[in-house]
């Protein structure tokens, strides 16, 4: 009998350990994960042989028996559900029968936490690198340090992300178990180490830096900056309630040398996986027989496929930190999709992530397309709001160039203020008008024609007297003449509100009562100030 080559569930139990699974300690299955699916209902096995399922929606003993059983015949390696583990004597007998591991997610996780955990473990266990093994140094680092300085450890990298992670963290502070649940720190408390200068003080220091108070609550640590020559590639953190002595010192400046080694190979293994994608995802959105000859290598040949583009409602940014946001999104959207669409690519171009799915299950079409999207907008735990725009499935990938023009108008629409219904999701079809409008608004501003008018005559005055009477007939006209509802949209008490409609009907001579008049008022709103209220 051959050893796998692959990652094993035994790997996955010892790199998220009990901090973030459990029911491992009996596991020793020594078969290949091939990937991640989610449970999509009873009698749904499909492709699962040799995979990870979550039982997302599993609850109670005879729903888990029947899972188990079912995806143990079908030749999944693990399922996962939520805790506490309803293991009852027909659990444990269907386990037993059926050689598959049943394993319990910690109650704060999210499932898409545990998908993008293990995709990040079965995505570099199978690279010729083994960047898993560099991953495990980190562990095992981590695990020495926390020995030797007697205190739970994390190394981040420098966006705080949890890179590894020492076994003792049930020793650590309410901070530190949030961030290791969510394999990232809290927004609000790296705002805080960055608003008191902290991280200034660690990037800029060749010693480790103590860090006496932070917050209620949280208990002193050390710093410690990792680098390699003049770049900052993270930082190791030590919950420590005293400042380190001359041995510990010395151990965390040695320990950042080790990690700056482990770091520096994974990014450049992930740099390179990266630029991997890029250049597939932009083969196949030039369509064409580049197109077809990329979808070959990835396995799904001429199949029918559409583009996916996502980014977020507030538009991308030039900072590096957008940049990083965007870079972020992709990797989570190319690990979502993943899970049902295990062909599928994605990756960032400009501030705009793109992912081709191809049809190859027999389920995929534009309705379990979107309801995919839809999933992972509403999912997404980023404060920046995520939308998605859906392209027309197209019969051959030779042609994805049209997917792609759909989806990034549908893209364009979600991202400006007039999408007043805050809808995540759209396909251009479901968006047309609005779509419409904004060519022609970009049309007429490459002409530069400008409003005329009564709608000129109020803007003028809006400058003047320092008023907002064109957002107050913008707000009238939206709510179709309901005056509170309009007075709420502008933040104004009602009286005020009709004073000043009553106002700007007498400076720029309008008859609100005309029907032509209101539509030519709200077309001229819509091409020549999109960005009103």
């Amino acid at each position: 009998m051959t050893t796998p080559t692959g990652v094993s569930i035994v790997d996955i139990v010892d790199r998220l350990g009990m901090t973030f699974l459990s029911g491992g300690d009996t596991v020793d299955d020594a078969r290949t994960v091939s990937r991640v699916t989610l449970h999509e209902g009873s009698g749904v096995t499909q492709d699962s042989a040799g995979a990870v399922v979550l039982g997302a929606g599993l609850a109670g003993s005879a729903d888990i028996a029947t899972a188990v059983k079912e995806y143990g015949s079908a030749g999944a390696v693990a399922l996962i559900v939520r805790e506490p583990l309803a293991v009852d004597e027909s659990v444990a007998r269907a386990v037993a029968e059926a050689d598959i591991a049943l394993l319990g997610m910690v109650k704060d996780a999210s499932w898409l936490q545990s998908a993008s955990l293990i995709n990040e473990i079965l995505e570099s266990g199978n690279n010729g690198d083994r960047t898993s093994a560099a991953d495990a140094d980190l562990f095992d680092l981590a695990n020495s340090i926390a020995q030797v300085l007697n205190g739970p450890v994390t190394i981040e990298n420098q966006s705080s992300r949890i890179l590894a992670f020492s076994a003792d963290q049930a020793f650590g502070d309410e901070a530190r178990k949030q961030s290791v649940l969510g394999h990232q720190v809290p927004q609000h408390y790296s705002d805080r180490l960055r608003s008191m200068g902290y991280f200034n003080k660690i990037y800029g220091s060749t010693l480790p830096v103590f860090l006496p108070g932070i917050g209620p609550g949280i208990r002193p640590r050390v710093g410690m900056r990792i680098h390699a020559a003049s770049q900052i590639l993270g930082s190791i953190w030590v919950i420590l309630d005293e400042e380190p002595n001359e041995l510990q010192v010395k151990t965390l400046v040695e320990a950042a040398g080790v990690a700056a080694m482990s770091l520096l190979r994974a990014k450049l293994a992930a740099d390179s996986a990266r630029r991997l994608r890029l250049g597939e995802v932009i083969t196949l959105l030039s369509g064409g027989t580049s197109a077809k000859e990329a979808a070959e290598r990835l396995g799904y040949g001429r199949s029918k496929a559409n583009v996916l583009a996502a980014g977020f409602r507030s538009g991308a940014g030039a900072s590096l930190e957008a940049e990083a946001d965007v870079d972020q999104l992709a990797l989570t959207l190319n690990t979502y999709l993943h899970q049902v669409f295990p062909l599928s690519v994605a990756a960032a171009i400009g501030g705009t992530v793109y992912a081709v799915i191809p049809h190859t299950r027999h389920q995929t079409d534009d309705d379990y397309v979107r309801r995919i999207a839809s999933e992972f907008a509403d999912r997404s735990r980023s404060e920046k709001s995520v939308v998605i725009g859906i392209g027309a499935t197209v019969a051959d990938v030779m042609t994805l160039e049209k997917s792609r023009d759909e989806a990034d108008r549908a893209l364009r629409v979600l991202r400006s203020t007039w999408n007043s219904s805050g809808r995540t999701v759209a396909r251009a079809d479901d968006v047309q008008i609005n779509s419409l409008l904004l060519r022609l608004s970009d049309a007429l501003a490459d002409e530069d024609e400008t409003a005329s008018g009564p709608l000129a005559v109020l803007r003028e005055y809006d400058r003047t007297h320092d008023i907002n009477l064109v957002d107050t007939l913008r707000a009238w006209l939206d709510t179709f003449g309901d005056i509170p509802a309009a007075a709420s949209l502008v933040h104004i008490h009602v009286n005020t509100f009709r004073y000043r409609l009553k106002k700007l009907a007498g400076i720029a001579g309008i008859d609100l009562d005309d029907p032509e008049t209101r539509f030519s008022l709200m077309l001229q709103l819509r091409l020549f100030y999109p960005t009103a209220l």
